[in-house]
């Protein structure tokens, strides 16, 4: 038997598989479910005899738990230099991102399974469900990397975390934890930020007491530590919550469990309470644009014409009736002036007020909270690849998630003709940073990006040409600023 790519683990042995270029170390586990319940951190990741054989566990929401406390390490065939720059990626659901293109840059990429929906976090204040337990795999991850990356010949002093959407609120509360203070040197938030309403539950109680009703109100907590998985997801999907029906939460502090979050996330950064490395931050311009099958089917023109507000986020419903007409009208002025209801500016709407508004706290708050560096950025290249357009909606600029058909091209392909181009210079910026901690550390590049002044934000404009520029939705973020720092305020109360 060949013991060709075959690295030794402190858990054993695991064998490699060599394609196009790279070795791909699949379903490694980092940690493990026994005796320690599904809900509640994982404990010490299990030992084996033997060569472990590369085998994807396929992660989902009703998965066993043990299939999701599993990554995969992705390294060069022909190391040119040790120790590799590493990149820890945090998947946001089940799909597969191709390492191909990063990894031939010369960096060792990490992808991350943890648990999800109701497993991964389902709070409830009680000891047996914590809260937070598919965050808290993400850090055993961390630990993990920390202590057996230089198998692979990385550098466990050179990690940088990164994810996208849910992925990237992952990255940001991490950010806010001590549980993961010394695991990595950079970070990466790609569309997403715990400050989130869909990311981050004020009132986690609330969807327990709910998900606890769809169960006919049965003994808690036991119903939702014996039924089956299947079941348990099933239900969760069933519960009429907005977004995602489960989030990230602050816990209660219990003996034998680890603490992830103590405060809300809001106050954690407005106090500088915050993991200080260099990061990246940023958004796709046209970000609302995967919502306009759904928009168009739903016909929110007709709807709008009668009732504006019905566009509100859900968590802003219960603000004052003052407050509500003012928050209408600025809505108006900015996006439907003189009554100009159209597709193309509900979307507009919908970017900045489920994804822009957040990014863009989110960076000013680092950017204040820390000496490091700040990259911010805007990713407005529409191509060929991502979301698919909609028939009869102009597809302008970049919809959510389209930035990861370049990083993680399918099958790892080099794209071609406009889209080729700002492939390259996207996985070189983001390369850069994995090795440098500076996505333009070549002084003399013409296009040097710039870290973010919280006083006067700029960005980095990511497509066909690569410049800086003034950040352009100034008005609209001051309007939902106004509106979400009174929704902070609120939900603080609330939770005292």
């Amino acid at each position: 038997m060949t013991h060709q790519n075959v690295v030794t683990t402190a858990q054993g042995l695991i064998r490699g598989v060599s394609k196009d270029g790279y070795i791909s170390y699949i379903g490694i586990p980092y940690a493990s479910s026994n005796g320690t319940g599904r809900f509640k951190r994982a404990g010490l990741a299990p030992f084996w005899t033997g060569i472990r054989e590369a085998n994807d566990p396929h992660c989902t929401a009703s998965s066993p738990v043990d299939k999701c406390l599993q990554l995969d390490v992705y390294t060069l065939t022909t190391p040119k230099e040790q120790p590799w720059p590493v990149l820890v990626w945090v998947k946001g659901g089940s799909g597969f991102y191709h390492p191909g293109q990063l990894v031939r840059r010369g960096i060792i990429l990490v992808t991350v399974r943890h648990r999800m929906g109701p497993l991964g976090f389902l709070c409830s204040h009680e000891e047996q469900i914590p809260g937070n337990a598919g965050v808290k795999d993400v850090i055993l991850a961390l630990r993990w990397v920390r202590d057996n990356i230089v198998a692979f010949r990385g550098n466990p002093d050179n990690v940088v975390l990164a994810g996208e959407s849910f992925g990237a609120a992952i990255v940001e509360t991490i950010m806010l934890s001590p549980m993961s203070q010394g695991l990595f040197h950079g970070a990466i938030m790609q569309s997403g930020t715990v400050l989130s309403p869909w990311a981050f539950n004020y009132n986690p109680k609330s969807r327990v007491n709910a998900l606890m009703t769809a169960f006919n109100n049965k003994e808690f907590p036991t119903t939702l530590l014996e039924t089956s998985l299947e079941d348990l997801v099933e239900k969760s999907k069933d519960l009429d919550m907005p977004y995602f029906p489960f989030g990230i939460c602050v816990e209660r502090s219990f003996k034998k469990e680890e603490r992830l979050l103590a405060e809300p996330p809001y106050d954690l950064m407005s106090d500088g309470k915050v993991i200080g490395v260099p990061l990246i931050i940023g958004y796709n311009n046209n970000e609302g644009y995967i919502f306009a099958t759904m928009l168009k089917l739903a016909n929110v023109i007709r709807r709008l014409t009668t009732d504006m507000m019905f566009l509100l986020p859900m968590e802003l419903e219960d603000m004052g009736a003052r407050q509500l007409n003012q928050t209408r009208d600025r809505i108006k002025d900015i996006y439907f002036k003189n009554g100009n209801f159209n597709l193309a500016s509900i979307i507009e709407y919908h970017s900045d007020a489920y994804f822009i508004n957040h990014v863009h706290r989110s960076a000013r708050l680092h950017s204040s909270s820390s000496h490091y560096p700040v990259y911010y950025y805007q990713f407005s290249h529409s191509g060929d690849t991502g979301v698919e357009p909609e028939n009869g909606i102009d597809k302008i600029g970049a919809a959510h998630s389209d930035e990861l058909a370049f990083l993680f091209s399918e099958n790892g392909l080099t794209l071609s003709g406009d889209d080729g181009k700002v492939q390259d210079k996207l996985v070189t910026l983001w390369t850069n940073f994995v090795k440098h901690l500076n996505p333009t550390p070549d002084k003399s590049d013409s296009a040097r990006w710039e870290s973010l002044d919280y006083h006067a934000p700029r960005l980095l404009n990511i497509g066909m040409d690569i410049e800086m520029m003034d950040f352009p939705r100034t008005a609209a973020m001051d309007m939902w600023n106004k509106v979400y720092e009174k929704y902070y305020t609120r939900e603080r109360n609330k939770a005292k």
